[in-house]
């Protein structure tokens, strides 16, 4: 396990030390900042102190005297930046909203010693620490980060990786190899870079960049076609999938086929569900069936999150009662789908994932997630009354950003005491909870400060916006739902498109169901219960965007 880097400018090095006190939602939108400026650190320039401080944070301070920093300095210490806030944001894979490479992937990737990623990491190569828990931590690399490093030093990696390594008769081999194929076969440069890798001994996927590299080293290129897509394509056409938009109007955007489109949309959502670190190990639980059955399991699932803090605050103080039964069987029942996902993940073919096991996964977890929040929901008064017991007082005595940094952080460990959560042993989820959310709150520093002297009154007035807690809970949710806004509109979509939508992803409480029974219920092929689907999206986003213009 790689040491934590050391900034080496000295007033670098203080601006980390400052910063990582922050708040971890504060503190992950400055890891977004640093990595929007990696990219942009000109080495041959100089940059002042104010400046780098107001691209990391958004706020420019008044320095009389800023230091000046070397862009190259800068670049360097970047993923030193970031490492050092991660740590103290105490991020978690969960965390993450798209793909990453770990330091052994990236070896792999690139055909290089784990030194030379190190060396990397001075170079711009910006990184991040996760922890996994009992102690243990990981160096990982987001993927937008990886695919612009590798853009910005192409020379670097090609004189490293092992792909790059033939020598100049087997390029002028491969060249001649491939012309043939492609005036008298009409190959694409994949089918010509798998011939050519079946007579030269070398792998697919190394003859297929070299074949790249040679088009782009001559002036009229062997293959016009545009190559695997990007990480960005694949991005962009999971988006326009989730608003509904129609595979060939993507296809036309991206330039490509209607298959490689499809085949560009999976990957991104195999990105996603890798990002999630699901269990790969099988487990075993008595009686699946009648668990995943259970009316606690099925029905009155889909919980609402207010966005405004006096409003959670309010619903956090009515202390429902739990039903041991009912959490006991979404205990069981996460548990389940989150493994059988996971194990159905890791058999699934990573170069080209199947849209069918990806829609069973995507189903699971939808499902996983709505019984998690429900967890969570359960435990919401235990939070709050842990919360105000260690501040001795009623929590709308302080600021309401204090209040909100304890909440929603109260929230994140309750949500990973759950994950952490053993359904087959007798004891209640209120336990692991509760101790979760003491230990956070006790480390806080000045937790009892209030927002003013004199007697404790209710401050927090109504209209102070936060953000959904649910999304704390479940982060990757949003990779598996339409626009959230679209549960507001239902009432005024068509019976087809209600029944689409409610069944599809649980917006009437119900557990959601994959495509393929939704095409038997429609009676119906899973091609057009698809297209159903996309349809009722479309129309749902317009109803919403007539009702944001009618307000």
């Amino acid at each position: 396990m790689p040491a934590v880097s050391q900034a080496k400018t000295p007033c670098i090095l203080q601006l980390t030390s400052e910063l990582g006190f922050a708040s971890k939602p504060t503190l992950i939108r400055h890891l977004e900042r640093i990595d929007e400026l990696g990219p942009q650190v000109d080495p041959e320039m100089v940059y002042p102190e104010d400046w780098i401080v107001f691209r990391i944070t958004g706020y420019r301070p008044e320095i009389d005297k800023p230091a000046m920093v070397p862009g190259e300095a800068l670049r360097g210490d970047l993923s030193a930046i970031a490492e050092r806030l991660s740590e103290s944001a105490k991020l978690v894979p969960e965390d993450l909203n798209e793909p990453y490479e770990s330091i052994d992937s990236l070896t792999k990737r690139w055909g290089v010693s784990r030194k030379t990623i190190e060396r990397y990491r001075r170079l711009g190569l910006i990184a991040r620490r996760l922890d996994l828990g009992s102690g243990r931590r990981s160096v990982v690399f987001m993927l937008s980060a990886v695919e612009l490093f590798e853009l910005n030093n192409t020379s670097k990696l090609g004189k490293a990786a092992r792909f790059d390594r033939y020598t100049k008769a087997q390029m002028i081999q491969f060249e001649r190899w491939a012309k043939g194929y492609r005036r008298r076969l009409g190959w694409s440069r994949s089918q010509a870079a798998w011939r050519i890798s079946e007579r030269s001994g070398h792998s697919h996927e190394g003859i297929r960049k070299a074949l790249l590299r040679i088009d782009q080293s001559i002036a009229s290129p062997i293959f016009n076609d545009l190559g695997q897509a990007t990480t960005r394509d694949q991005t962009l056409a999971l988006r326009a999938t989730l608003r509904g938009i129609e595979p060939g109007e993507v296809s036309d955007r991206l330039r490509r086929s209607r298959n490689a489109t499809l085949r560009a949309i999976n990957s991104a959502r195999a990105g996603i569900i890798a990002s999630i670190g699901l269990p790969r190990n099988a487990i075993e639980i008595e009686n699946e069936q009648e668990i995943l059955e259970s009316p606690a399991v099925c029905q009155g699932l889909y919980t609402r999150s207010s966005t405004d803090l006096r409003g959670l605050i309010d619903v956090m103080r009515v202390r429902q009662p739990t039903v041991v039964y009912e959490e006991s069987m979404r205990a069981k029942a996460m548990s389940l789908l989150f493994h059988r996902a996971g194990q159905a993940f890791s058999e699934l073919q990573s170069s080209s994932p199947s849209g069918r096991v990806l829609d069973q996964i995507e189903t699971n977890l939808r499902l996983a997630a709505m019984l998690k929040i429900e967890l969570v929901q359960s435990q919401m008064g235990l939070v709050l009354q842990t919360i105000e017991y260690k501040i001795d007082g009623k929590i709308d005595t302080l600021d309401p950003s204090r209040a909100s940094f304890l909440i929603f952080g109260s929230i994140r460990v309750a949500s990973l005491a759950i994950d952490r959560y053993d359904p087959s042993h007798t004891a209640r989820i209120a336990a692991p909870v509760g101790l979760a959310v003491t230990k956070f709150v006790s480390r806080q520093p000045d937790i009892a400060q209030p927002m003013s002297e004199g007697k404790a009154t209710r401050r927090i007035p109504p209209g102070t916006k936060v953000e959904s807690w649910t999304a704390i809970v479940t982060p990757w949710m949003r990779w598996l739902m339409p626009d959230l806004r679209v549960e507001r509109v239902l009432d005024r979509c068509n019976e087809r498109d209600q029944l689409v939508l409610n069944r599809r992803y649980g917006f009437d409480g119900a557990s959601p169901i994959d495509r393929s029974t939704l095409a038997s219920m429609l009676g119906t092929t899973s091609a057009h219960a698809a297209r159903y689907e996309r349809e009722a999206v479309r129309n749902a986003r317009c109803l919403v965007r007539k009702a944001i213009d009618e307000e």
